[in-house]
């Protein structure tokens, strides 16, 4: 059996055996890329924090989704993989963004492409243009949803992936999504059989971003909102 099925079988997940044989695929060339994507180099672990982690706390995922910051394509090839979505995946990092352009083509994932680009940059050239934002282990909540914010759709949903500690980020992002005209709409609190304690923020985007935003991401760093 598919070890992947069988470690998505002990929370309950069903995939179908092509998903989860192109998801196998897909963690085995993350754990063993050259340019250290990720610092799991257990294949079990890197399925419960690459897979099952992005995966348990969602139920379906329609639409155009950018995953802003995807380093290795975690959660962007994963939703690819699983969901009728086009995914578009962003990094800076040109190498980073070769690597999953080759990894594209050698598993077939027709609904994803890559942009290289910075994230604030594209926030000003493809505004309102998607209908899901994603972001895992991009920055803390206030910096991350100003990058993120213009990009969205207004009614359309930010996800954002974040550990046991959210709700400091979110106090102190509270005036930063007031700004931004983004209401928390729901989280989901949830733990992984390796112990880490996880959690999704859904945001809902409810009136168009200012022309203003996203920053520069040097003045974002200095003064957050």
């Amino acid at each position: 059996m598919n070890r992947v099925l069988e470690i998505f079988a002990e929370y309950g997940l069903n995939i179908e055996n092509e998903k989860a044989e192109k998801l196998s695929r897909y963690i085995d060339r993350l754990i063993n890329a050259p340019l250290n994507l990720t610092s799991i180099k257990d294949f079990d672990q890197a399925v419960h924090k690459h897979a099952v982690d992005v995966l348990l706390p969602m139920i379906n995922l329609c639409g155009e989704v950018l995953d802003a910051g995807t380093g290795g394509g975690v959660p962007g090839i994963v939703y690819a993989i699983v969901f009728p979505v086009k995914v578009f995946l962003v990094d800076s990092t040109r190498k980073k963004i070769i690597w999953l352009q080759r990894i594209i083509k050698e598993l077939e994932i027709t609904n994803a492409e890559t942009l290289c680009s910075r994230i604030e940059e594209l926030g000003h050239e493809m505004r309102e243009r998607f209908d899901v934002l994603t972001a895992r282990a991009l920055a803390e909540l206030r910096i991350t949803a100003e990058l993120c914010a213009a990009l969205c759709k207004i009614n359309g949903r930010l996800l954002f992936y974040k550990g046991p500690k959210w709700r400091q980020e979110y106090r102190q992002a509270e005036h930063t999504l007031k700004v931004l005209g983004l209401e928390l709409e729901n989280v989901k609190e949830y733990f992984l059989k390796t112990g880490e304690q996880r959690s999704l923020l859904i945001f809902r985007k409810l009136r168009k971003t200012s022309e203003f935003f996203p920053r520069r991401i040097s003045e974002i760093l200095k003064k957050p909102l």
